[in-house]
């Protein structure tokens, strides 16, 4: 992702109010948990800025081995993490910050004159639609598959970050054909090979896998025995051993 996504009523009044912060001689704090897009919204403000871990910065001035006086504009990451705040920003009174936290900072608030709160992607539905289907659109054509978003389960318990990896994630998991997975199983095996685990060890990998979507698809062990070729005794102990006394 390469800018910020505004779909939603809130981004789009996000954005109209950093872009036109954008043009003025002022500090900017943008504030929202990770993923929601911070980074992308201050490179909308100061798009030519070098940006800076804001505790990586703190201890480069501590340490005086960095010119500060040479940047007219900064972007600053969880600057929430600087420790000595204050003393901190004093240091950058020549610079336009653009600084991202996660957290509220109260006590250094009163220097930004703009302070943007960007919301996590469940309450901006048309953001996450739109970027949703972005990931997908790229996924599909970095693995020369056709998967639809409605087919993929996307987790986004820590919003793009997590939205991005599990749908890439998942559509390389339905790219995959048999040879793949053999492939992909064979490497694993390899390194595992190095650590001396036990045949029981792998026939876990395999069988574990197996039966819980077994048990998933299929109503009864009767079935699952049926379906699996098995002799129930036999998938009955197998349950047993892997999840418990589970009699469904």
């Amino acid at each position: 992702m390469k800018k910020f996504i505004a779909k939603s009523d809130e981004s789009k009044k996000i954005l109209n109010i950093v872009q036109v912060s954008s043009s003025l001689p002022i500090n900017v704090l943008i504030r929202g948990e990770s993923g929601v897009g911070k980074k992308l919204l201050a490179k909308e403000i100061l798009p030519n800025a070098i940006s800076m871990d804001g505790k990586f910065l703190e201890n480069v001035i501590i340490n005086n081995s960095l010119n500060i006086d040479q940047y007219k504009e900064l972007i600053i990451t969880d600057i929430h993490q600087v420790l000595n705040k204050k003393e901190f920003l004093s240091n950058l009174t020549n610079i336009k910050i653009v600084a991202t936290s996660k957290t509220l900072i109260q006590d250094i608030e009163e220097q930004f004159a703009i302070k943007v709160d960007i919301s996590p992607l469940v309450d901006r539905k048309e953001d996450l639609d739109e970027i949703s289907s972005l990931y997908v659109a790229n996924a599909n054509e970095i693995y020369k598959s056709n998967v639809s978003l409605d087919s993929l389960n996307i987790d986004i318990s820590e919003n793009g970050i997590s939205l991005k990896n599990s749908i890439y994630k998942n559509t390389l998991l339905h790219s995959m054909n048999e040879e793949d997975i053999t492939k992909a199983l064979e490497h694993f095996i390899s390194k595992k090979l190095d650590e001396q685990n036990t045949y029981k060890y792998f026939l876990k990998l395999i069988e574990v896998p197996l039966i819980n979507m077994a048990k998933f698809k299929f109503k009864s062990q009767l079935q699952m025995a049926t379906k699996l070729n098995l002799n129930r005794i036999t998938l009955r102990k197998k349950i047993e051993q892997y999840f418990g006394n589970d009699n469904d």
